[in-house]
């Protein structure tokens, strides 16, 4: 699976079974969007300046699924890291939110990845089913390296990472494993060579936490 990229990777194991990208919660889309602003992070594209996230480099061709979140910031920037989430997770009309999900969804159709179907009243929904091996190789190879000693890959403690924030890496592991899978959690959380991943999660808990205060 390396060749997918974290934002394709993460949007694969989201994806319902019958392409549609989930309704219920904010925690899976804000994760979303977070994967697709550390993607270009990780990639040197964007930056952090202080709090603030800045572009520093065109958009490279092979991300050309991420334009929409690389637009935004360079809009906009100097923009704090919860403003472009929110810009694209947390609306009334949902339009930002799809037209992301449709940009990577494209992107995992031309992979291979994904079987794109379209429905809706009008026929304008689209959907992307996702690919039952694909998702399985890609839990699989989380999975191999979190049980197993020795260092995580960079992608790997990102995609983790994200995906357990959003509810959805527990499923995959048993009672018996979880436990080693909690300590991994920690080791990904105190390790100085994650750092801007942990930043990025920081900011997570953060908008989450004002996003539950602000509900109730």
């Amino acid at each position: 699976m390396n060749d997918l990229s974290l934002a394709q990777q993460y949007l694969l194991c989201v994806l319902k079974k019958n392409g549609k990208f989930p309704g219920i919660g904010i925690e899976k889309p804000l994760c979303f969007t977070a994967s697709c602003v550390l993607e270009l992070l990780m990639g040197d594209v964007l930056a952090f300046d202080g709090k603030k996230l800045r572009v520093q480099a065109p958009l490279p061709e092979e991300k050309a699924y991420l334009r929409p979140v690389h637009a935004m910031i360079q809009r906009k920037q100097p923009v704090k890291f919860e403003t472009v989430v929110e810009a694209f997770s947390v609306t009334f009309t949902g339009k930002a939110m799809n037209a992301l999900v449709d940009s990577v969804g494209e992107s995992l159709v031309a992979a291979g990845c994904v079987q794109k179907e379209t429905g809706g009243l009008f026929g304008g929904k689209k959907r992307y089913l996702p690919s039952a091996s694909m998702v399985d190789a890609i839990v699989q190879n989380i999975r191999a390296e979190i049980l197993e000693d020795g260092e995580l890959s960079e992608d790997i403690v990102a995609l983790s990472a994200l995906l357990h924030k959003s509810g959805e890496l527990k499923k995959y592991f048993s009672a018996y494993e979880k436990k080693d899978f909690r300590k991994r959690m920690q080791e990904i959380k105190e390790s100085p060579q994650n750092e801007m991943i942990q930043k990025v999660m920081e900011y997570i808990d953060a908008l989450l936490a004002t996003i539950i205060i602000a509900s109730t």
